[in-house]
Order: structure tokens, then C-alpha cells, then sequence
């Protein structure tokens, strides 16, 4: 099984759902390291050597207190545990012990345990950081189980699945007393659930969640899904039941899983006799019971047990599945003995065929595509309609009871029933889907979320709702359909409307909330530069108006004053007149009066710029090889003050163009796609920038170019420090793959060497890296260790994050060679 983890926007990775692909996992987030390459790669040794800037070190960084923990570094004052055995907490030696883990300045011993005896030979040994992280998963299991902490497996805290391998990785970013009191134990209280870099627990919980741990918790469940025939059942949602109740943890919990491609559901970790089920599509497997310290297996074939290879089969009975209580259609044929069909005496009908067409509730349109189910004799069947809403040609007879319903969380919803009459034969029975009015309550650590804005994804739409006073959300939905609730841009959680429900609950984290306000600060910003921006551009455009005007005007009156002198109207190749107006002669030229500067770009790499006075609009034409011309495209300059360096206003202005509506263009063999990839809102490049870099996308013809950023809107650098007026940005080297991911320099498998030459190659013949070069770096090719791109350079180390330009090429030193028309 493969998990796919999504480390930032611009960054998901896959991995292994077993041991190894859970350290790949960890050691990637926190030191940026590749285990999938040879563990003394460059990438992973350089990585194993690094000390982030609290003293944490190595693949995965460690502290000193968990190095302690398993016998390796004897502490900052050599203070044992026995030394502390039963110590009062604020005695002394206790504050002492603690004190020596407090700063990771590593000044202490070592123990010498697998020849390591200081923090160099650490940091040389990528091997034994390795096998260090298995022991210390396996100390970190430990304390799970001996502190009763696994009786939380498969329960949902703020909204978070609490899993085996995401508890284990939220006790490495900040120990056992931060998953403690994240899971709401009162003696864990006033732990810290966030590390030094600001990182939240529920985020290392949810992103490491699913693993496979193997010999953590040596007790597993593996369950297979199939249909009636055997076949794997690839995606299927089921719903996971656990029952158990403990010292911590009491009653039911319900997750939601899917299987994967060969039908297999991700490894079930949960405290010994807990009781198990899975449900779909309305059916309920009979119970599976964990066992303490074994490996079980079942395969669910039509959501009823059918088979139980390794110990399950032996030490295991399934107990028989319970009737269930009887249904509406069944209490209603009970109730009302089926009358006789009011048909022609001369029929002998008794089955006939008609339609059913489901309709919204309130608007009455047709629901295209729509699942959902019809109960028949006693019989369930799904059926999807057509696109106008409609299921043809259902066959029953005459005088039954019809029931129609739709998907409930691990159950049906009823919605509407009927008696078949023979009126029906061949027409359409139109069935509203209600339409549900419901609360949803937003929490936070139990208190409500009040006056906080939250997206609700609902039908292909993300709609704004804000929370009242009480943390209250009013919604109306169509009963069965599945809504998400979260934050812009990110659906959290995914839920299904039911009409028996009259509030639905989501709890959410701190981050959540953090994120909302921040997104409405940035939304209000946004809002405020628009109308400044709006009214900037009012000003300019009145400022150009009232010059042209009064350039037309000193026209009109020198025109009149050449008309008195010569007696007559007169006309020149320059002007001619219409009611007393001047209007300019139309040439292959803009005139000087134009708004727009064309960049009429050639595929030699030669630009020629038309109209450069202008300050209105940039327009790019594109000339290929055959003089055939290709409009990119148009858009409005904005203007900036110049920066002499970051954080340092120049003199004059500069024009800056949006990357964004330029991101991609094909007209047969000429064209480009790009990936924008920046969320900083560096989107804006100089106009000259703009069509020396989209000349060169022409040229190479690539779809798969992943754009960094260049400036952002007022030509400051953001998070940069050389980015400044739209003159310098950054694109990522192109993988074989073409997938729109980041690739290392020394991933020789999966980096494309040729196309990635030719693209700086053609970036070159459009003067980039003419005036300064371009920014690289060094890596082994062909057995050149030292190879670096032509027209770039090797930078050097930076202090805080090493070696800067290995996934990504830094245009700059464009040459100033247009030519001006």
C-alpha cells in the first residue's frame, strides 16, 4: 500500500506504508533527506550532518533527552535515572536532571554504545542514525502502551484520527506529555503540543497517520475487501467501528478508511479486545476482536466475514450477525396487505416498466448523475440516473410497495415510498430529494468558535460562512449529498447530509483557526491594495486623458493657424480633419498617443520593443521560424517605486507584468505550459523580463516548466532578498517524469539532463545570464563532480540553508539588447 503525504502546497511525496517508508517519511520532513537513495548519498550525508539552530541534529533530528533516553548521551551533568529515584520533583537533583536536556549544547559524555563516543561521530554515521530511529520507535511504543495512551487509537480528537504511527510521530516532535494532553489527559495538562519551530502536534499526527509499524505493537489486523465473485474491491470507503472501553477511553468510535488498489484497508492498530466491525454500503461484518500480541487477517467478501487465514481462523468465532429490526416497507406491507391492482379486466398485466426521475426539493430541477437506491421485495439495489435526472426502465409489479432512498452514514435515508399502480406503465415518477436546513457547530478545545470565517465545499463550490456569537453555522442542503467543512482552500473534513441530524459538530485545532484569521487579514489587504490600485489607475488614466487632450488641442490650434496662412483646409500624410479634431494617420506603428508597449519577440532571441513610452499595457507577439506570428497575450503594467535592494526604496518607477495570465499557450508545434508555483505572490516580472522569458518558452516547447516566483507587486523581493523589481526569478530543473515536483541535482534517476541543458541553453540565446550570470550549482555528471550548467554559477554555502540552487535554476543578468521601434 502506498501513502501519499502532502508536506506543503507545492510538495507531496509517496511512500511505503511499512517500517521503512514511515522513517523515509520522518527523516524527509525533518532534514530534507532521501532515503530512497543509498543512505551515504550526498543528499542523506549531508543531511545526517545537520544541526538546526535549538541543537537538534542529524536525519532525524534528535535532541539530547531522546538520545538519553536510549543510552547514548549520558546528559550535560552525567545525572542517571537511578540517581533520581525517588526524588521528590522539585527537589534539587530532580531540577538538575531536567536542566541538562534544556539547551541540546551536547557538553556532556557519551557511553560509547555502537562506537559513538561524541557528537561527530554521530553526525558522520547516517547507518547508525538509522538504526538509532528504529530503537527509539520502538522505546516510543513503549511508553504508548505502558501509559494506557493506545486506548485512543481510531478515536477522532479535533478532528484527527488518532493512529498508532501518528501517535508515535507526534511523540517525536514534542514527547509523550504533548500527545498527552493534545488527546485531553489531566495529568498530561500544560504539555506543550507545539515544538520550537512553531509546528502543532495534530499536524505531525494527521500527516504520519496509517503506517505500518511492524514490530511497534505487535498486534495487526489486515483486511481485504472483495465482491461476491472474489474480485478486489480497489477505493471502496467503509466505515471502521471500534468499541472498547478502558481507563481512558469508553464506548464506540467511527473512522472513515479506503481500501486501496488490491482492495486492502490500512493496517488496524487498536488497545487488546477491542471490538471491531466495518460497514458498507449499509451492511455490518460480524465482530473481529483484537488480540493482544498477534497478527490477524480477514478477508470481508460482500461485507460479510468469509475467510480467516492466520490466527484469526483459530482463535476467533465469529458470533452470528443479529436480525436486524424490521424495515419501513416491511412494517408498512404488514400494515396494509397489498390490494388488488385497479387494471382493466380484459389485462393481464402484472409487471410493468417506468421511469424514476429525482428532482431537487426545492427548485425542482433534475439531479444528473444521482445515486441512489430503490427497496423491492424486501431487496435494496442501487440505480444512477442519467444526466437529465433519470433512471429508466425499472421493472416491478403491480401493487408492490416502491421505497426510494438515498446514502446516510453507514445507513440508508428514506425518502420517499409508493404503491405500484398501472397507471405507471411507461411514465415517470418524479421523487423530491428534501431539502435538509441544519446547524453546524464549530469547537475549539471544547469552547466555540465564534465570529470566525470558514469554507463549506458543497456541490463544486467553496462557499464563505462565518460562525455567530455561539459558533453557529446555519446551512441548507440537499438530504445524501456529501459537503466538506474547513478553511479556503483546504476542505478538512468531509461529512454527508442527514436529515435526521439536526447539528453536525466539526472540532477544529488552533492552526485552523490561525489559518481562518490569517486568510481574512490577507483577503482585507488584498481588498485595500485593489482600491488603491483602483484608484491609482482612475488618477493615471484622468492624468493621460487631460494630456492628450491638451496635445490635441495645441494641434487644433496650429492646424488653424496653417489654414489662415494658406487660405485652405489642408491635409498631410500626418493629420486631416473631421469637426476641428486632429486623428492620427494609422502606420504599421502605434501611435506615440498609444497606451500599449508591444515586445515583438523573435525565435533568435532578438526582442524589438514598439511604443516604449507607453505605461497603459504590455503586449508579447511571438515570431517562430517560419515568420509565423503568435499572440501570447496582453495585460495591464503596474507600476512600482524602484528598489536599490531589499527594504530599500531607489529612484524613479518600474513596470511590472502578472505572470499568472501568461501561464500557458499552444498553437500547433508553438506553445508552453507552466505550473505556477509560488504562494508567495512573487507573480511579477518586468516587461522586458516578461518576453525574454516567454521567447524562451516558446522555443523549447515544454509543457512541464515550474515557475518559483519573481517579485512580488510592489517589485519588493518577499521572503528573497534579490528579487526585487521583476528582474530576477527562480524555475525548477525538469524531472524524466515531467511531474510538477521539485527534483535534486544528484537525482540523476529521475533529473532530465538534456531537456533541463537545452532550456538554459535557448534561456541564454535570449540574453539571460548575459550582464551577471545565472545561479546553479555544482554536481556530478558524467563523472565531472565539479559540472555546473553553462551560463551559471556555483554560489556558496549559506549558513542557514546550505547549498540554495540543487532544485532550482536563479535567472538573472538579463542583457539589454532590444531594440526600440
Amino acid at each position: 500500500m502506498i501513502k501519499t503525504i502532502k508536506f506543503d502546497k507545492n510538495d507531496t511525496k509517496n511512500f511505503e506504508s511499512n517500517l521503512a517508508g514511515f522513517i523515509e517519511a520522518v527523516s524527509f520532513k525533518e532534514s530534507s533527506s532521501d532515503l530512497s537513495l543509498s543512505i551515504n548519498h550526498p543528499i542523506n550525508t549531508r543531511a545526517a550532518n545537520k544541526v538546526n539552530g535549538s541543537g537538534y541534529m542529524g536525519l532525524f533530528q534528535f535532541g539530547e533527552e531522546a538520545l538519553y533516553d536510549l543510552g547514548y548521551y549520558l546528559g550535560d551533568h552525567g545525572i542517571s535515572y537511578e540517581d533520581i529515584k525517588g526524588a521528590d520533583k522539585k527537589s534539587p537533583i530532580r531540577k538538575r536532571w531536567q536542566s541538562q536536556f534544556d539547551s541540546n549544547n551536547w557538553i556532556g559524555k557519551w557511553s560509547g554504545k555502537r562506537n559513538i563516543n561524541t557528537k561527530l561521530d554521530f553526525l558522520r554515521n547516517p547507518q547508525i542514525q538509522y538504526e538509532v530511529i528504529k530503537e527509539w520507535i520502538g522505546y516510543l511504543c513503549n511508553q504508548l502502551r505502558n501509559n494506557n495512551l493506545n486506548e485512543y487509537f481510531g478515536r477522532t480528537i479535533q478532528g484527527i484520527e488518532v493512529s498508532e504511527s501518528g501517535a508515535i510521530a507526534g511523540m517525536h516532535l514534542v514527547g509523550i506529555g504533548g500527545l498527552g494532553a493534545f488527546l485531553g489527559i489531566p495529568k498530561f495538562q500544560g504539555s506543550k503540543q507545539i515544538d520550537g519551530n512553531g509546528t502543532h502536534i495534530s499536524k505531525y499526527i494527521e500527516m504520519f497517520n496509517h503506517f505500518d509499524l511492524e514490530s511497534c505493537c505487535k498486534r495487526k489486523i489486515y483486511i481485504s475487501l472483495t465482491d461476491s465473485e472474489k474480485n478486489a474491491l480497489a477505493n471502496k470507503e467503509v466505515v471502521l467501528v471500534s468499541r472498547y472501553d478502558g481507563k481512558y477511553v469508553s464506548g464506540e468510535s467511527r473512522v472513515r478508511v479506503k481500501s486501496d488498489e488490491h482492495g486492502k484497508l490500512p493496517v488496524i492498530v487498536r488497545h487488546p479486545n477491542t471490538e471491531i466491525k466495518i460497514i458498507a454500503d449499509g451492511k455490518e461484518s460480524n465482530s473481529i476482536i483484537q488480540k493482544a500480541n498477534e497478527k490477524q487477517k480477514a478477508t470481508l467478501s460482500d461485507f460479510a466475514v468469509s475467510s480467516y487465514p492466520a490466527t484469526l481462523e483459530a482463535e476467533n468465532t465469529p458470533q452470528p450477525k443479529p436480525q436486524a429490526n424490521k424495515t419501513p416497507q416491511e412494517v408498512r406491507n404488514e400494515q396494509v396487505p397489498p390490494s388488488s391492482p385497479s387494471v382493466d379486466s380484459t389485462s393481464t398485466l402484472k409487471e410493468i416498466q417506468f421511469n424514476v426521475q429525482i428532482v431537487e426539493g426545492d427548485s425542482g430541477k433534475p439531479i444528473p448523475n444521482m445515486n441512489f437506491f430503490l427497496t423491492y421485495k424486501g431487496n435494496i439495489k442501487k440505480h444512477t440516473a442519467n444526466n437529465n435526472g433519470v433512471r429508466q426502465g425499472v421493472v416491478a409489479e403491480v401493487g408492490q410497495d416502491i421505497e426510494v432512498s438515498v446514502e446516510g452514514d453507514g445507513y440508508k435515508q428514506v425518502i420517499h415510498h409508493f404503491k405500484l399502480d398501472a397507471a405507471l406503465n411507461n411514465q415517470t415518477v418524479k421523487v423530491l430529494l428534501p431539502v435538509h436546513s441544519f446547524s453546524i457547530s464549530v469547537t475549539q478545545d471544547g469552547q466555540r468558535v465564534a465570529n470566525t470565517l470558514f469554507s463549506i465545499f458543497y456541490r463544486g463550490r467553496e462557499i464563505p460562512k462565518r460562525t455567530n456569537a455561539s459558533g453557529i453555522i446555519t446551512v441548507k442542503m440537499l438530504t445524501g449529498f456529501v459537503f466538506g467543512f474547513g478553511v479556503k482552500g483546504k476542505n478538512l473534513v468531509p461529512s454527508r447530509v442527514e436529515k435526521s441530524v439536526a447539528t453536525k459538530g466539526f472540532t477544529v485545532n488552533a492552526s485552523a483557526v490561525k489559518t481562518s484569521k490569517l486568510h481574512e487579514e490577507a483577503d482585507e489587504q488584498r481588498k485595500k491594495q485593489q482600491q488603491a490600485e483602483t484608484v491609482r489607475l482612475q488618477q493615471q488614466q484622468k492624468e493621460a486623458a487631460e494630456k492628450k487632450e491638451k496635445q490635441a488641442e495645441e494641434e487644433r490650434k496650429k492646424a488653424k493657424t496653417e489654414a489662415d496662412k494658406n487660405n485652405q483646409a489642408r491635409q498631410n500624410n500626418s493629420y486631416t480633419q473631421n469637426g476641428g479634431r486632429p486623428i492620427t494617420s494609422v502606420s504599421r506603428q502605434a501611435p506615440v498617443t498609444s497606451d500599449t508597449t508591444r515586445y515583438h519577440i523573435y525565435h533568435n532571441g532578438k526582442i524589438k520593443r514598439e511604443n516604449r513610452a507607453a505605461t497603459g499595457f504590455a503586449e508579447f507577439i511571438y515570431y517562430d521560424q517560419n515568420g509565423n506570428a503568435h499572440n501570447l497575450g496582453k495585460s495591464r503594467f503596474i507600476v512600482a517605486r524602484r528598489w536599490s535592494a531589499k527594504g530599500v526604496h531607489g529612484q524613479g518607477s518600474i513596470f511590472l507584468v502578472d505572470i499568472r495570465p501568461f501561464k500557458q499557450y499552444r498553437n500547433g508545434d508553438v506553445g508552453y505550459k507552466m505550473l505556477i508555483n509560488t504562494s508567495s505572490g512573487r507573480y511579477y516580472l518586468g516587461g522586458l523580463e516578461m518576453a525574454a522569458f516567454l521567447g524562451a518558452l516558446c522555443k523549447c516547447g515544454y509543457d512541464d516548466i515550474s515557475f518559483n516566483g519573481f517579485s512580488m507587486v510592489d517589485g519588493s523581493p518577499g521572503v528573497s532578498s534579490s528579487h526585487i523589481n521583476g528582474v530576477a526569478g527562480d524555475i525548477r530543473y525538469l524531472r524524466k517524469d515531467k511531474k510538477p515536483q521539485y527534483v535534486d541535482l544528484g537525482q540523476s534517476n529521475l533529473l532530465d539532463f538534456d531537456r533541463t541543458l537545452r532550456m538554459i541553453q535557448i534561456l541564454i540565446e535570449f540574453n539571460w545570464g548575459k550582464t551577471r550570470r545565472m545561479f546553479s550549482e555544482k554536481f556530478n555528471h558524467n563523472g565531472d563532480a565539479n559540472y555546473v550548467f553553462p551560463g551559471c554559477i556555483h554560489m556558496r554555502k549559506d549558513g542557514k540553508n546550505g547549498y540554495r540552487h540543487h532544485h532550482h535554476l536563479h535567472m538573472n543578468g538579463l542583457g539589454n539588447d532590444v531594440e526600440d521601434i
